[in-house]
């Protein structure tokens, strides 16, 4: 069918989400799922959409599934990242969580740090290009979601040290000993919410949710005694970054950030020197 066609036939759909243009908001998906200029696509009054492409158009329109799934791209930090479906897309509010680990390492000059629930890897690898002289280690639960990270540091050609592991759960002795900052972006979604909000129902539920409570990951984090003491920043949520912080709070002092947005999004703990 034609692009006229198919929005004729999803223009409901499209209305139903509040796409005020239609025309022009399925041709710059076309334009990110195959590469066509968006102006070639639109000037075309019989552009055609084949099975595939239809395929999809419907699954990102009808479905929610995320465009960067298709696309297997993301951009972020002005860097293009690998990714699929086994680990989370990469958030805006996560660029203010590297900016304020770049603040933190320089500011104590740390030459060992951990990213803990690496995903795509986006956090280790951004960190490594800005310091290429710190050592980098990465965990994460899935070995699905490891696979992805390593896909990334090979792209942009920086060495990171992956480790499959829940937590602290499989890194050895000798590494928990050696890191000096601990940095994440862990699961903080509260069940309910996670199983009630559908624009998540595609992301990695290991990821996200966190018990009915989000608090989940920070009590099996400070199971770990021996890191306790260690220097840390997580990224978290504005409905219940109170909890966390109480939580961390028994184990050193507690500095809350705002994101860009100004939403209280980051928790520090301070180390032990």
């Amino acid at each position: 069918m034609t692009l006229k066609e198919f929005i004729k036939k999803y223009i409901n759909i499209l209305n139903k989400k509040g796409i005020g243009n239609p025309l022009y908001f399925v041709a710059k998906l076309i334009s990110e799922i195959t590469a066509i200029p968006i102006s070639k696509i639109l000037i075309d009054d019989n552009f055609i959409i084949d099975n595939k492409l239809d395929k999809k158009l419907r699954k990102i329109i009808i479905d929610d599934y995320p465009l960067e799934y298709i696309t297997n791209k993301v951009t972020f930090y002005d860097y293009e990242f690998y990714v699929d479906n086994n680990v989370l897309i990469p958030r805006v509010e996560t660029e203010d969580l590297i900016n304020i680990a770049k603040e933190i390492i320089q500011k104590y000059n740390y030459k060992y740090i951990m990213d803990i629930g690496t995903g795509s890897g986006v956090i280790a690898i951004i960190l490594k290009k800005i310091f290429p002289n710190i050592i980098v280690y990465s965990t994460d639960i899935s070995k699905d979601a490891l696979k992805v990270a390593v896909k990334n540091a090979k792209i942009h050609n920086v060495e990171i040290n992956f480790i499959h592991s829940n937590i602290f759960e499989n890194v050895p002795e000798n590494i928990i000993e050696k890191i000096q900052f601990i940095v994440s972006n862990p699961p903080y979604v509260e069940s309910e919410y996670y199983y009630n909000n559908p624009s998540l129902k595609h992301e990695p539920k290991i990821a996200l949710e966190a018990g009915s409570d989000g608090q989940d990951f920070f009590r099996e984090l400070v199971k770990y005694k021996k890191i306790l003491k260690k220097h840390m920043l997580f990224e978290t949520t504005e409905f219940n970054i109170d909890k966390t912080a109480k939580i961390l709070s028994e184990y050193g002092k507690i500095k809350i950030y705002n994101d860009s947005f100004g939403v209280k999004r980051f928790v520090e703990k301070e180390g032990e020197l």
